[in-house]
C-alpha cells in the first residue's frame, strides 16, 4: 500500500514539473549600456542605464599599463532606475580609449 502511494506521488510530482509548475530560475544582475559621446572640446558625455539598488563605475583601458582604470569622479554612481548621465572632461592624447561599466549590488 505505501508503495503505491510513493508511487502515485511521484508520478503526480513528475506531471507538475513537466508541466511548468516548478519554481522559476532565478533572474540574472542586469547588464548596464554605457554610450560615450564627445563634443568638439573634448568634454565626454556618458550615457548609463541603471537599476535602484545597484552602484556603478565607469573605466576606461589605459593604454600605458594595458589595465583597466576608474575615472576619477565616477566610481560611485547610484543607480535611480533610469538612464543617467554624467559629463567629464577626459583627457587623451589621440583616440579615446575603451571604456566600460562595472556595477555592484547595494545591500
Amino acid at each position: 500500500m505505501q508503495i503505491r502511494i510513493f508511487a502515485c506521488l511521484m508520478m503526480v510530482g513528475a506531471a507538475l514539473s513537466l508541466a511548468g509548475c516548478s519554481s522559476p530560475p532565478p533572474e540574472p544582475d542586469h547588464t548596464p549600456k554605457l554610450g560615450v559621446a564627445q563634443n568638439a572640446d573634448g568634454n565626454l558625455t556618458f550615457a548609463l542605464t541603471t537599476e535602484v539598488g545597484y552602484e556603478y563605475a565607469i573605466y576606461y583601458m589605459d593604454p600605458k599599463s594595458n589595465g583597466w582604470k576608474v575615472i576619477p569622479g565616477l566610481d560611485s554612481i547610484r543607480g535611480t532606475g533610469a538612464q543617467v548621465e554624467v559629463k567629464k572632461r577626459f583627457n587623451s592624447s589621440g583616440s579615446l580609449p575603451a571604456f566600460t561599466v562595472r556595477h555592484t549590488k547595494m545591500f
